[in-house]
This record gives C-alpha cells, sequence and structure tokens, in this order.
C-alpha cells in the first residue's frame, strides 16, 4: 500500500511531553491510511517508550547510536513515505499540520517546507513570531547562503532526501547542513515556507529557556563550521523584520521584544566565543 507521508519522530528521555505529540499526531485532519508514525527510541532511560508501546498506529524503533539525526536516518530507512515530516517529542503539531504539508508539495518544485513554531507561554509569543517572520524572510530573499532549517517542524520528499541526505552525524545543525546542499544544487525555489504547518515547540517556554537555546546553537554551529554554516543576516536586515514583526503593536510589546532580541543576541554571541 502507497503511503503518502511518513512522520518521524526521535525521542530520548521525553516521557513529560511525548504523550501530547503522539496523540497531536494520531488527531489529524487527514486520512489514517495515508500516513505512518515512526517513533525512534535513542536510548532512553525513562518510560518514553513504554508510553508510545500503548498507542498500536506508532512504529517504536531504537537507535543505539546517539544523537537524534542517527535516530531520524534510521526513521527514513524504516519508512514508506513519499514525503518525511520531522517533527520533535516536545511539539505538538496542529490538527491540520499533515495536511498543510500535502497541499504545499503538491507544488512540483518545492522539495522541502518549513513551518511555523508557536510558544506555548503567551509571554514567548512575540519571539515565536519573530523566529517566524525571519524564517520567511531569509527564504524569500533567495539566498542560499542565509538559508537553515530545524526539523522539529520540516517535510522533505522522499526523492530529495534520497539525493541529498542523509542528516550529517553531528550533534546539532544536520538539518541545515542539508537544506543548504539542497538549495544550492537545486535553487531556492526548492524549499518553501508554510505558515499554516504550525507546532507548539513545548520548549520554547521561558526566557531563560530561549537565551539557553541560543547559546547551545551557537556553541553547535562553531564545532560544525567545517561543514559550511549559514551566514546570519545583517543588523539592518534584523532591524527590518523586527518592524513587520511590531507593527500596530503597543509601545510596551515593542520595547519587550527588543530587550528579549538584544539578550538573545548576547547569548548568541557567548556561545561563539
Amino acid at each position: 500500500m502507497v503511503i503518502r507521508i511518513s512522520v518521524i519522530v526521535p525521542f530520548y528521555g521525553a516521557a513529560g511531553t511525548i504523550e501530547r505529540c503522539i496523540r497531536s499526531l494520531l488527531d489529524q485532519d487527514y486520512p489514517l491510511e495515508d500516513y505512518e508514525i515512526i517513533a525512534v527510541d535513542n536510548n532512553s532511560v525513562d518510560d518514553s517508550a513504554s508510553l508510545i508501546r500503548r498507542f498500536q498506529r506508532v512504529r517504536l524503533l531504537s537507535e543505539n547510536r546517539q544523537g537524534s539525526y542517527a535516530a531520524r536516518n534510521t526513521g527514513v530507512e524504516e519508512s514508506r513515505g513519499q514525503i518525511l515530516a520531522f517533527t520533535d517529542a516536545d511539539c505538538v503539531p496542529d490538527s491540520n499540520w499533515l495536511k498543510a504539508i500535502d497541499q504545499r508539495m503538491e507544488k512540483e518544485r518545492t522539495q522541502a517546507i518549513l513551518g511555523s513554531r508557536r510558544s506555548p507561554a503567551e509571554r514567548m509569543r512575540l519571539i515565536a513570531s519573530y523566529d517566524d517572520a525571519r524564517v520567511e524572510y531569509i527564504l524569500n530573499r533567495g539566498d542560499a547562503r542565509a538559508t537553515f532549517a530545524f526539523t522539529n517542524n520540516m517535510a522533505v520528499r522522499r526523492t530529495a532526501f534520497e539525493r541529498r541526505g542523509p542528516f550529517q552525524l553531528v550533534d546539532r545543525g544536520a538539518d541545515t547542513i542539508f537544506v543548504r546542499s539542497l538549495a544550492s544544487a537545486e535553487g531556492m525555489g526548492a524549499i518553501g515556507w508554510e505558515p499554516a504547518m504550525r507546532v507548539t515547540h513545548l520548549e520554547l517556554q521561558t526566557f531563560w529557556g530561549y537565551l539557553r537555546k541560543n547559546f547551545i546553537y551557537a556553541r553547535a554551529r562553531k564545532r560544525t563550521r567545517h561543514f559550511g554554516q549559514c551566514e546570519t543576516l545583517s543588523s539592518r536586515e534584523c532591524l527590518g523584520v523586527f518592524r513587520r514583526v511590531v507593527r500596530n503593536r503597543s509601545p510596551r510589546e515593542k520595547i519587550a521584544l527588543a530587550m528579549l532580541l538584544g539578550a538573545g543576541r548576547l547569548s548568541w554571541t557567548l556561545g561563539s566565543l
């Protein structure tokens, strides 16, 4: 039987969030027979795998090589879908997530899609909106050198993954390496932005969590520089994205976002040292 979409979820010690993730994937506004869910245990020592076993529709695999990209590669190898949809155990996709992916993939040139990521905390919604606007700006600008990706909300045609994959076995950034390779070889038109393809990222709840994530990603970028990392936006471009996001916002919201972004830039700089 032909499967349209394979959803691949790597997990490690995700007992606190993975059930919400899986339930949201089972509750999609999309034909059950057209997609499969593959969860890949990456050496968890908590009850994550036991929670997955409760769901008969979810295929549970294991990958002993530590690293989420090794787990994703294993999921891809065992999958049957024409489209590979990636999300993480701490993400909750909207009910129309798969439908949005399928509709966007109707465009022949589209080989990979990135989607919107929302915070579950109201106080962090502005920073999530800024991140969405930044991704949209980069993809619409059409410069492969600045392109980056995130496998907590990404979909790829299987044929494209077979041409440009698998993911490099690094701690972080293999999604960016993959998408930059795809964009460089096939043009920026191969990479799409789809705001209707949205997940709620449960990790993005606190200001300190946001700073910590910036620091960790900057460190990872430094370690994988030899693979060829993406260029960052200029200060002028960041200001343009900021103005777009805060248009029609209150002065208080504008100041709050400016402070968050400034602190985020500082944590990124420290992580890059």
